[in-house]
Formats: structure tokens, C-alpha cells, sequence
């Protein structure tokens, strides 16, 4: 099986080399030459356009940033669509919204091709060690063939739907309560913080009772030391996207997020006094300036 990866940002990076780790045969493309080069080391074929590299690819996988993105290299006149063969299966890992799932699947049936929304759970360590959880959503002749690509960097692929919208929809439901338990314990340590009950009490009962994911123990310590900068991790201008999404989304069918919109206006504070590129979890940071502690 041939396969065509395109956006080799800290998440699309780690993802294409489990690919290529699988045995695929394995072509890729980034805007910037240089991020293609590790994976060419190892065996893969670098491509001089999106164009070229799906052009004999019979699944394409992109990990962009965002619809704006997505779009634009799918309809480029060097993109996707420009040299995707009718029948070949287009899968993209990243947080999009639902309506721009339903934009993508209408273009690639009207090219031929098929549209598979698999967004992906989990962090840049996860992704290159084969670790993620992918959701599937979209034609099942799609899903089929674009299964045992997904295979090679999950621990589990689980298809819920034949709407790829549905996928989209169950990622933002993820990704609100991650963010929303981050906004939960930064409000907890200021609470204990200006009480004077120390911290370490409070992390470990988060990591010993509360929680047993370790996502949910490596955020419960990385507020409690206010650890939020380093490559690695999910920034905060990505998460600000995605909560962007996730309000729209409810919004669109009138279930509102009270208090994704607080964590809404957080991210754009943080963003706003220079944070867009720290980790999410660093609203922390605003929940303690809006409390008065240094």
C-alpha cells in the first residue's frame, strides 16, 4: 500500500514515522524542506509539491493546523485534489470542524475519492510512539482501506460513524473535558493556595484517587509547578482553536459550554500577553493573576 503523508509539524512528524516504521511505502510533504529529511533518512520519498505526493498514494493523510489549512492545500492548484487518484482515500488526523468535515467529504465525492475524519487523542510523545487513540467517521470502503494505515500509530482505532462529521464531534467532547479538568484543578491549587494548604496534598490526590489517566497526573503536576514552556506539548494558540470549535459546535446545536466560554476568554488572555506558543495548561497562569497571586 502506498501512502502519502502531508504536515510534518511535532504531531505529523511522529505519526509518519510509525507509518513508515509499518512497512509502507511512504511519500511525504511539508512546506518547510527541511522536516521532511529525518523521514527520508529512514526510507521515505520526499515530495517537491502536494500534488507530487499523492499522486500514486492510495491513502493520503494530512495533520495541518486548521479548516483555513486544510482547504487550502486540498483545492490548490499544487494540492491535493490536483493529484489524488479517483478512489484513493483522504484521511485527516487534525481537530477540524464538523462543518468543515462535511465541506471535505462533498469535495472528495465529487473528485472520486473518499473522506475519512480520523482525529487522533493524544500528545507528540504518544503519536511517536505509536501510542493514539484515532476515531474513524466516513464511507466504509474508505475506512477500510485507511484501517491499517491508522494502525501502525494507534493503540486503538475505533470507527463510530459513516458521517465524518460524527468523528469531529466526538474529538471537541474529548478535548472540552481535558481542557475543562485543567480548568478545574488551576481553580482548586488558587482556592488551596490562598487558604495555605499546600499543594502536595492536593496533587496526590489527584494522581493517587481523583484521576487515573496519566494525561490527567503529568497536568495535575505540571500546574502544581507551574511547568508549562518547552516543545512537546499542546500550545495554547492550537488549544484556543480548539475551543473555538467547541463552543461553535455547541452552539450550533444549542447545548451551550458555560464554562468552556471562561476558558475561552483564558486562552485569549494567555495568547494576548505573549503565551501562544507555552502549553494550554497555562491558563493557570490567568486564573492566578485574576486571583491576585504573583
Amino acid at each position: 500500500m502506498r501512502v502519502s503523508f502531508i504536515g510534518l509539524g511535532n504531531m505529523g512528524s511522529g505519526i509518519a514515522q510509525c507509518i513508515l516504521k509499518g512497512g509502507f511505502d511512504l511519500t511525504v510533504w511539508n512546506r518547510t524542506a527541511a522536516k521532511m529529511d529525518p523521514l527520508v533518512a529512514n526510507g521515505a520519498k520526499a515530495a517537491a509539491s502536494a500534488r507530487e505526493a499523492v499522486s500514486e498514494a492510495d491513502v493520503v493523510i494530512t495533520s495541518l493546523m486548521d479548516d483555513k489549512s486544510i482547504l487550502e492545500i486540498l483545492q490548490a492548484d499544487n494540492g491535493i485534489l490536483a493529484g489524488m487518484k479517483k478512489g484513493a482515500v483522504h484521511v485527516c488526523v487534525t481537530t477540524i470542524s464538523p462543518g468543515c468535515a462535511d465541506e471535505l467529504e462533498q469535495l472528495h465525492r465529487d473528485h472520486g475519492s473518499y473522506y475519512v475524519s480520523g482525529p487522533v487523542v493524544g500528545r507528540p510523545d504518544a503519536a511517536a510512539s505509536g501510542q493514539l487513540t484515532s476515531f474513524l467517521a466516513g464511507d466504509s470502503k474508505g475506512i477500510s482501506m485507511a484501517t491499517p494505515v491508522c494502525d501502525a500509530y494507534s493503540m486503538a482505532v475505533t470507527v463510530i460513524s459513516e458521517k465524518p462529521n460524527i468523528a469531529n464531534c466526538m474529538k471537541l467532547c474529548i478535548n472540552f473535558n481535558v481542557i475543562a479538568i485543567i480548568e478545574m484543578i488551576s481553580e482548586t491549587y488558587v482556592l488551596a493556595e490562598k487558604c495555605g494548604v499546600p499543594l502536595e496534598p492536593m496533587r496526590d490526590f489527584y494522581q493517587q484517587a481523583l484521576f487515573a489517566h496519566p494525561a490527567l497526573k503529568m497536568y495535575a503536576e505540571k500546574l502544581r509547578g507551574r511547568d508549562f514552556g518547552g516543545r512537546g506539548g499542546f500550545v495554547m494558540k492550537g488549544g484556543s482553536k480548539d475551543v473555538t470549535l467547541m463552543l461553535a459546535t455547541a452552539d450550533s446545536v444549542k447545548a451551550p459550554l458555560e464554562m468552556g466560554k471562561i476558558i475561552d476568554r483564558k486562552l485569549k488572555a494567555g495568547i494576548a500577553a505573549g503565551m501562544e506558543e507555552v502549553d494550554w495548561s497555562a491558563i493557570y497562569e490567568v486564573t492566578r493573576k485574576e486571583a491576585g497571586l504573583p
